[in-house]
This record gives structure tokens, C-alpha cells and sequence, in this order.
């Protein structure tokens, strides 16, 4: 590594690449590996960056124009109301030394890498001339850190809010479109521990679900500063440190919480005056804020204005389908808005040295903004958290709460979209605040679920109920999640996958990922032999005025060897005909399941084929008829084997890939359609032409699936006595620019199933067979 010869007026680096892109970064300082990472992420993905850069300053519109349906003016001013600029120099102000240097030389090697690449004219062809790929400033990534933190919330709701301006002469304004409401996204996470590992040691696997396209990507690193710090994992796009990954002493895997980080608040509206709202006893009126962006229109740039407003509980949404009427309008109240140690939550967990080091950063920082987590140790140990930021509300909210969402059908959708609906008129729906709370309203650590065991968690985003079938964890806030309530199949295949390992107790690091990669369908393993049976009983149907050969199917589900490989004959076949039930009967006794789900015995079931009905369609054998039809109207064959109709799109090639969906019950997650949206202009590929009513439901389109969600860092890892050994791969590769070498290998290892080994000493990483060095000087500002 370069010497830092002059002192603290340079920024020294070493960065070593091995392997499908891996960038091993090592300084002698905070503000120098801050330098290496912000380069070296930004050579790989700068293009996505810098459009999240833009999105937070709310300039979309001024270099985008106004977008489809007003989506960029939306976003813009939805930015401008969550307040992200605003809040970015209290939020560098909060930083200790070590987070804040970090964060100035992670902004100056992202600009070195602005400046090269603009020389190099090496930018993605899709952005090659954007004005808007700019050297960017400290409060503009503090700006970004900040929505970072609402990614689970605010993030989403930005074009809501955006959109949410109050009725007038005319009437309410037009409610939001329905894809302008996104959600949280999907994960496995498992932790061994000594009783269950071969070795005796703590042992981690990570299967996060993302997508595979925008902003919300992970990159993945190794950062070192000698003596104080040495961790490997993933950060997501545009963000210091690792959030994902393992150190000498603690491997730590995350998955989406289902809980709640923010709440939406219905207001009852003061009649004849919609920007005024009942609160109690009295009338409030809601506080107007008149904001202006720039936007691009033909050749010019003009501003905008729009007044939106503002309950005590925060920002007014629009809805979709629901708006904002002359009755009822709803607010919304984040619990990560006042999170200004986010950065050093993730770095202070990257130094822990045991699971007492890193449990206590949890109690003293307390910043987790919106994951579970599951962490072990050398010792095998194992401990589960759900610390995510959740508001804290008093039991009668959480009962009422609980009834609104059995009761009222907007509350009940709006919960499916994980989305809490609170009366806002009523004082005691107000948030309470506790003593230990890293901020007024939220609950304190003592509060939180969490659990320590010695054989091993589960957590595939159901919740926080359910991390081990021996100790559930009971008596939590409505908030964090329901308990004693039935778990969809991914998650009790997880469970049952998890429980059979452990019970063995000699886990390997290869039994772990040949777990993930074993493709294994749960729903099949409950229904296929009666699914079968029902086809042939029923034999030649009419379905939707169409003959429908269920024979044919029954020959072909029978055969099928129930995974969702590349040479399964059956699977699509499957997936459709589970598709084609709501989601619900998935995981509650209906038109599929026969007998009820149990809180004693909730890996096992709800189970068994509902029967057909004494007159009438039957359900079963209609969904297989009408899963024979989708794919006739998608052009694949009912036979065709599913890595001749699911690929993935990297550059100019497809490349035929493995995996399912929550219809399947597989951990693997790999398919179309995946929960969390993308907030970037980055372009995927062209979408395939869709089956009305159809794509929505399975991700199908015409030929077939064309993935664009699900498996991104596959890690497993084992803390030994002589350091941690890892493998796993980058499903969709480190860099998001389409002509890179590193936007293929990791999906051709995927799709191979080929894992690397995730090296972690000097003398791995020097006799990695691709080594690229580089040794980076650069002059840092002058003091003051």
C-alpha cells in the first residue's frame, strides 16, 4: 500500500480486485478507506449513484422533465417535503470522527472516479452524456444516507406525498396510480450454532432478495484498516461500510422486517373544510408549505410550484385508489426520520469482535433502521433481533389496531402492502415515548424481540414470532408483527429445512448452500400427489369455454422431480396453477388447504388438499386448467422445461437461470416480480409483452419469465478458531453498467450454482488468479 508519506493531506489506498470484481480496500486511515470504497463502488455502478443523487435534490424534473403521469414532478416534490436536503447537515453534524471522515473521503473517491471516467468517456452507454453525472458534495451523500435510512418507509411513500395536494373548487385531486406505492423487499437468513454446526462454531447464511436492477443493489467489498478494522460483505449503492457480512469474530446475516416503521394516520376531515381535521375534542388545521422545483420542458428549464401540507403527525398522502377526499385524508409519521446513526450502527457492528461486542452496539446505538438480524459467533452462539425502528403505541391503539385490520377492508389491503393504518383524530393512537428510545415514540431496545440460543434461527420475513419452532418469541407490539398466525410456505420451508439441519447436528458450510440450491418446492412437497390424483379424477374439462386436458397435466406433474432447476419439466405448471389462488390460501385453510393452520404446529401446517366442493366448479382442478391456458397464451409449452423459459437479461444475452417464487415455497427466490420497487431510472430490459391479469400474479409474460427480483449475495460462513471461511457469489454481478464483465460472471456462476470462496487473507487474495492492484493517491482539501 501506498505510504501516507505528507501525513493527513492525502488520501492513501490500496485496492486489490479479485474474482468476479471483488474489491479488497485497505488504508491506513478512516477518510482514506472512505476514498478507496467511494472509487471503487462508483467505478462499478456510478451511473445509479449519481441518479439517486439527483433524486434526493428533487432535480428529476429539471433534467428528466416531468414524467410519465407526473412521476418525476411527484418525486421531486415529495423529496422536497420529507425534507432529506434539509435535514443533511444536522445529520453530518451528528457523526462521530470516524463516520464523518469516512463519509468526506467516500465523496472524494466517488468524484475521482467522476472526473476519470469522464476523461475515459467510460460511462454506460444509457447515461454516456448526462449533465447530471457530477462530482457530488458531502451534504448531497448525507442527503442520500438519509433516504437510505427510509427505504422501508419514506422512500416509498415520496410520490404520495408529492402528489398530495388538497382538494379544491373542483373537487379532490386524482388519487396516486397504484404502482406508485412500493413495499419492502424479501430475504433468507439462518444462523447455526454449536449445537447444530460439525465444527462447533457459529456459522451465518445470507440469501437477501433484491432487485436486480436500480439503486437498491449491493456491492460487495472487503475493507481493512490495520488494527482497527477488517470486514468483508456488502454495502448497498452509494453507502460507507458494510451493512451484510462477517469479521474475524461475527458473521451477521439481514432480512426485510415486517413490522412497521411508519404509520399512516386517517384523519376525519372537519366538514366543508378539507385542510382542516378533527382531533379529540377540537378542529386542527393542516399546515401549507409552498414548495417550487425546476423543470424541463421542450428546450427550457421553468420552475414549479405546489403547495402541500402538513397534520401534527406529518405529511399529507395521496393514496392510490383512495386520494385525498373531502371526508378522510391520511398523514404519515416515519420512524426513521430522526435516525442520524445509521453509518455508525453498521460500523461500530463491522468491529465488534464477539457477539457481546456486537449485542451491545445494538443496546448503545440503536439505529437499525428496517431489518431483522442474525448474528453468531466463534463461540456458536446465535442471536436474533428484530431492532428495526418500530413506533411505539399504547395497547388499546394496538387493539384497535389489530381489529381495524380484520374489520375494515382499506386497513386489511393497506396492511398486505405492509402499511399501518392509525386513527389520526384519536389522541391515543398517538405514538408513546419511553425513556430508552433512541428517538421520542419509538420502542426502546428492551422492548424489541429478540432471543439467544445454541442451535439455530430462521427468519424469511414472516415475523418475528417465529425464529425457532421450540421458543417462539410472544408478547411483542402489534407493531413488530402478529404472533400465533399462520407463515407463508417460503417461510415454513426455511423452517422445516433449518429444524432437519440443526437436528442432525453436524452442519456444513456445504449444507448450507446446497440447501439454497437444492430448489426444493414446498407447496409441491404438501399438494402435488393429491393435485395429481384430482387431474386425473377430473380428466378432460372446460375451462373459460376451452377444452382442458388435465391428464396431460397430471402426466406431467407427476414426473416433475418438484424443484425449480434449469431442467425441471413441471414447474411452471405448478407455479401457475399455485398462482392462480389469492395469496392468502397459501398459508390459511380454503380452497387448498384442508386442515387449518395450528399455532402448535405451525411448520406443518395448514396441510392436506381441500376436497372439492359438493356441487359446483372445482377450484383445484380449474386452477390447473387455467395455469394450462396462461401458458398456451404465453407460448410455453406445458413441458418445457423451466431454464428454456426463465433467463436473465445481462448486456445483450439471456442466460437461463434457476429458481421460483413465493407459489413454489422455494428459499431460492429468483423470478419477474419481487416486493420492493425501484426508485431509479437506471433502464432494465425491455419488458415482455403480458398476459393481462396474469403477469401481475406469477411474473409470466409472453415466452415465458424474465427475472428482474430475488437472490443477490449468497454468503455462507463459518467463524473458526482460525478465522472465518466463506463462500457465495454476486447473483447479478458487481456492476451495473451492461458492457462490464462484471454485470455476466456472477449470474453465470448463479446459474451454475458455483460459489467462490470469499477471501479474506493477504495470502488469498494475492494468489487469486484475476489480482488487479492499484494504489490510489489523491490530495485531500485543506483544513478549514
Amino acid at each position: 500500500m501506498a505510504g501516507n508519506a505528507r501525513g493527513d493531506e492525502t488520501y492513501d489506498v490500496e485496492i486489490r480486485w479479485t474474482t468476479h470484481g471483488v474489491a479488497h480496500i485497505r488504508a491506513a486511515d478512516w477518510a482514506s478507506l472512505g476514498f478507496g470504497q467511494g472509487y471503487g463502488c462508483a467505478r462499478d455502478n456510478l451511473a445509479t449513484i449519481a441518479d439517486q443523487v439527483v433524486k434526493v435534490r428533487s432535480e428529476r424534473a429539471r433534467f428528466h422533465g416531468a414524467g410519465s403521469e407526473g412521476a418525476h414532478l411527484a418525486t421531486d416534490f415529495g423529496y422536497r417535503a420529507l425534507g432529506v436536503v434539509d435535514r443533511a447537515p444536522a445529520l453530518q453534524a451528528a457523526q462521530p470522527a470516524n463516520v464523518g471522515a469516512m463519509v468526506t473521503g467516500y465523496v472524494a473517491g466517488y468524484n475521482a472516479w467522476v472526473e476519470e471516467s469522464r476523461a475515459a468517456g467510460s460511462l454506460p452507454a444509457w447515461c454516456h452524456e448526462a449533465e447530471w453525472i457530477r462530482p457530488i458534495t458531502e451534504l448531497d451523500l448525507y442527503a442520500y444516507l438519509g433516504d437510505v435510512a427510509l427505504m422501508a418507509s419514506g422512500r416509498n411513500l415520496a410520490p404520495l406525498i408529492g402528489r398530495a395536494e388538497a382538494p379544491g373548487p373542483d373537487g379532490p385531486v386524482p388519487a396516486s396510480p397504484v404502482t406508485a406505492l412500493g413495499s419492502a423487499a424479501a430475504s433468507n437468513g439462518w444462523v447455526m450454532g454449536r449445537d447444530a454446526t460439525a465444527s462447533g462454531h457459529g456459522m451465518v447464511l445470507a440469501n437477501p432478495h433484491f432487485p436486480w436492477y436500480g439503486e437498491a443493489r449491493f456491492w460487495e467489498c472487503h475493507l481493512v484498516i490495520p488494527g482497527e478494522l477488517d470486514v468483508y460483505g456488502v454495502s448497498l449503492l452509494g453507502t460507507p461500510g458494510v451493512q451484510m457480512g462477517f469479521n474475524a469474530g461475527v458473521g451477521w446475516a439481514h432480512t426485510f422486517s415486517c413490522g412497521h416503521r411508519f404509520t399512516l394516520y386517517q384523519l376525519e376531515l372537519a366538514p366543508g373544510a378539507p385542510t382542516r381535521y378533527r382531533y379529540g375534542d377540537e378542529i386542527r388545521d393542516l399546515t401549507p408549505t409552498l414548495h417550487t422545483v425546476a423543470m424541463l420542458e421542450g428546450e427550457a428549464i421553468h420552475d414549479v410550484e405546489r403547495t402541500l401540507w402538513t397534520s401534527h403527525h406529518g405529511p399529507m398522502v395521496n393514496l392510490p385508489l383512495l386520494g385525498w377526499g373531502l371526508e378522510t385524508g391520511y398523514a404519515y409519521r416515519d420512524a426513521n426520520t430522526e435516525n442520524t446513526a445509521v453509518l455508525e450502527q453498521f460500523l461500530r457492528m463491522n468491529q465488534a469482535r464477539d457477539l457481546d461486542e456486537f449485542q451491545a452496539v445494538f443496546a448503545d446505538v440503536k439505529s437499525l433502521p428496517w431489518v431483522n438480524t442474525l448474528a453468531t459467533d466463534r463461540s456458536g452462539r446465535v442471536w436474533y433481533i428484530d431492532a428495526s425502528a418500530t413506533p411505539r403505541i399504547s395497547s388499546g391503539a394496538q387493539q384497535r389496531f389489530a381489529a381495524r385490520v380484520n374489520d375494515d377492508l382499506v386497513a386489511a389491503l393497506l396492511y398486505e402492502a405492509r402499511v399501518a393504518v392509525l386513527d389520526g383524530s384519536d389522541p391515543d393512537d398517538e405514538w408513546l415515548d419511553a425513556p430508552d428510545a433512541r428517538s421520542p415514540g419509538l420502542e426502546p431496545p428492551g422492548a424489541l424481540p429478540q432471543l439467544e440460543r445454541t442451535d439455530f434461527f430462521v427468519n424469511a420475513n414472516d415475523s418475528h414470532w417465529l425464529p425457532n419452532p421450540a421458543e417462539p418469541l410472544e408478547g411483542h407490539s402489534v407493531l413488530h408483527g402478529f404472533e400465533r398466525v399462520a407463515i407463508r410456505p417460503r417461510g415454513r420451508s426455511n423452517l422445516a429445512l433449518a429444524s432437519a439441519l440443526a437436528a442432525r447436528g453436524s452442519v456444513t458450510l456445504d449444507d448450507l448452500v446446497e440447501t439454497v440450491f437444492a430448489n426444493r418446492s414446498f407447496t409441491a412437497d404438501l399438494l402435488l400427489d393429491e393435485v395429481v390424483a384430482r387431474c386425473r379424477a377430473a380428466g378432460r374439462i372446460v375451462v373459460e369455454g376451452h377444452d382442458a386436458d388435465l391428464e396431460r397435466a397430471a402426466d406431467v406433474l407427476e414426473t416433475w422431480d418438484r424443484t425449480v432447476d434449469l431442467g425441471a419439466v413441471g414447474a411452471t405448471l405448478w407455479r401457475e396453477t399455485m398462482s392462480s389462488f389469492p395469496p392468502a390460501a397459501w398459508r390459511e385453510q380454503g380452497p387448498l388447504f384442508a386442515e387449518p393452520f395450528d399455532p402448535h404446529d405451525p411448520v406443518a401446517t395448514p396441510r392436506g388438499l381441500a376436497p372439492p366442493p359438493p356441487a359446483g366448479e372445482d377450484p383445484v382442478a380449474h386452477a390447473v386448467g387455467h395455469a394450462m391456458r396462461v401458458l398456451a397464451a404465453a407460448g410455453v409449452a406445458v413441458d418445457a422445461p423451466l431454464g428454456d423459459v426463465q433467463w436473465a437479461v445481462r448486456g445483450t444475452e439471456r442466460i437461463p437461470i434457476h429458481g421460483g417464487g413465493e407459489a413454489e415455497g422455494v428459499m431460492n427466490v429468483l423470478g419477474p416480480t419481487g416486493a420492493l420497487s425501484s426508485a431509479s431510472l437506471e433502464p432494465p430490459p425491455p419488458p415482455l409483452t403480458t398476459i393481462p391479469g396474469r403477469t401481475e400474479r406469477s411474473g409470466i409474460g409472453v415466452g415465458g419469465y424474465q427475472v428482474t427480483y430475488g437472490a443477490s449475495f449468497l454468503m455462507a460462513v463459518e467463524l473458526t478458531a482460525h478465522g472465518p471461511r466463506g463462500v457465495g457469489l454476486m447473483a447479478y454481478g458487481q456492476s451495473g453498467d451492461p458492457s462490464s464483465p462484471h454485470h455476466r460472471d456472477g449470474t453465470e456462476a448463479y446459474a451454475a450454482k458455483r460459489v467462490r470462496p470469499l477471501l479474506f487473507t493477504d495470502a488469498d487474495i494475492d494468489t487469486d488468479p484475476t489480482l488487479e492492484r492499484r494504489e490510489l493517491s489523491a490530495p485531500r482539501p485543506a483544513a478549514g
